[in-house]
């Protein structure tokens, strides 16, 4: 069946080809009108839908979620080995854990909070979905 490495590097396409769709999909979404606008003006971009690009990112945020799983469970010694440490590096990367946490919280408190950098996200889709395409259409 696998060997080990096929499916390391399985899991490792899995989550790089998924993401990379889940972004230009998100990205999409992001300056589409909204469904009943979309409908009016028969919005398409590359072939599909707004629906039909919701629905290739839910597919592909799925795959995301579950390739990332399975990278998470197949290389859970080296990330336990960078959040914990090892005999060579004690100190593991402890730093750069911090530092993406902090950040991650960062974004996180400025969703629920609707403040900058997330609240300019919003505005930028709510342009897009409330007035660009109207006076588009």
């Amino acid at each position: 069946m696998f060997s080990a490495a096929m499916s390391r590097a399985s899991a490792v396409f899995g989550v790089g080809f998924s993401f990379v769709i889940m972004t230009i999909s998100g990205l999409l979404l992001i300056i589409a009108p909204r469904g009943s606008t979309a409908n009016r003006l028969d919005w398409h971009m590359l072939g599909l839908t707004r629906s039909g690009w919701e629905a290739v990112h839910l597919a592909t945020s799925s795959a995301f979620i579950l390739f990332g799983v399975w990278h998470t469970v197949l290389h859970w010694k080296i990330i336990k080995g960078f959040a914990l440490g090892t005999p060579m590096h004690p100190s593991g990367h402890r730093r750069e854990g911090y530092a993406v946490f902090v950040i991650v919280l960062v974004l996180l408190l400025s969703a629920i909070l609707n403040f900058p950098p997330a609240s300019w996200l919003v505005e930028i889709n709510e342009y897009f979905k409330k007035e660009y395409w109207l006076l588009a259409g």
